[in-house]
């Protein structure tokens, strides 16, 4: 059967689309998902490696396929940068134009997250490092301050830095309450496709997985913040601060999703009010808190008690849900909740 120049094109694009989720397995993919023959999707392959528009660093049984990416990297010293729109006019032409929303995103995510390197890391210098390829912008941020779970250890006074993280993901923190709302890497966390923060040697994402090429090396100071933005995102500004911050201007709302696997990362089981009490900390601030027990298969009963009867009784403001919880968990939030 012959295509069209137009259906050829559109193949493909599918084919340099799935590209980097099927490394391994592209022709056979295709075959399924695309309904094409061996040899028209290795034919396609053949002339997307020709054009330079695909790469295939393997020949033979196992290939493995990847997209050209486009990348470079800018250096600035702290003291001398005066703000983060200057450092964000210094590579925006790299960025290049984008689609409306993922400007807005990266725009958003950019500026929150290069202030918080200005006005918080106490660096001396940091990197970006830009990354483009058909389908997507990876920026990297790299500075040599005190590390952002450090900072925030010791804002807290807490126990350690691993308990940062849950601070962190919560939003709402800020080192400078004066001029800062803290909800620059929350909101950030969400807008982007893939999400990741790096410091002495723990990390934060979103995300269950970590791409090892984003993890920094083991003598690498300071804090290094890794972002994703696919050019085909299902993601909106207007949406994302619509589900976290509210639509209604007169009744503001401040909705926080904790992600309980950060907690159990402690190495211990979820069982006492006094892990409770450091889980709750500042959830005062949060009209809705949402508690994902995903990846989490137990809590005990003082645990349970404490967050979802006593909490609720002192604390009306906030608001207590839970997702993703297995039965022993539901059956515990339901057993403390009916001694209520």
């Amino acid at each position: 059967m012959r295509y069209t120049k137009q259906m050829t094109d559109a193949y493909k694009n599918r084919i340099l689309i799935n590209a980097d989720a099927h490394p391994n397995d592209l022709v056979q993919y295709c075959m399924k998902n695309l309904s094409l023959s061996k040899n028209t999707v290795i034919k396609y392959i053949d002339g997307l490696i020709k054009d330079g528009r695909l790469l295939r660093t393997s020949v033979g049984r196992f290939p493995f396929y990847s997209l050209p990416v486009e990348g470079k990297i800018f250096s600035f010293l702290r003291r001398e940068t005066q703000n983060e729109e200057a450092v964000w006019q210094a590579i925006v032409s790299f960025v290049g134009e984008q689609p409306h929303e993922v400007a807005q995103i990266l725009d958003y995510s950019f500026l929150e997250l290069c202030n918080n390197v200005l006005e918080h890391s106490e660096a001396e210098s940091f990197t970006i490092k830009i990354e483009k390829t058909l389908t997507k912008i990876c920026i990297v941020i790299d500075d040599d301050g005190v590390g952002i779970f450090a900072k925030i250890k010791n804002e807290l006074h807490l126990a350690s830095e691993r308990q940062a993280i849950i601070e962190l993901s919560k939003g709402k923190f800020t080192s400078s309450p004066q001029n800062h709302s803290g909800e620059g890497i929350f909101f950030s966390s969400k807008l982007c496709d893939e999400f990741y923060v790096f410091s002495d040697g723990l990390s934060y994402s979103p995300q269950e997985e970590i791409p090892p090429e984003f993890i920094p090396d083991d003598n690498a100071r300071g804090t290094r913040v890794v972002f994703v933005v696919h050019f085909d995102t299902k993601k909106t500004a207007q949406k994302i601060f619509a589900e976290y911050a509210g639509a209604d201007v007169d009744e503001p709302q401040f909705k926080t999703v904790i992600q309980m696997r950060f907690m159990a990362q402690e190495g211990m089981a979820l069982t006492s009010r006094s892990q409770a009490r450091r889980l709750l900390n500042r959830l005062e601030k949060f009209t809705c808190a949402v508690f994902d027990f995903k990846d989490v298969d137990f809590i005990g009963q003082a645990f349970a008690d404490e967050i979802f009867r006593v909490y609720p009784t002192k604390n009306t403001r906030t608001e207590l849900q839970y997702i993703n919880a297995v039965t022993q968990i539901e059956k515990m939030i339901a057993h403390v909740r009916s001694q209520a």
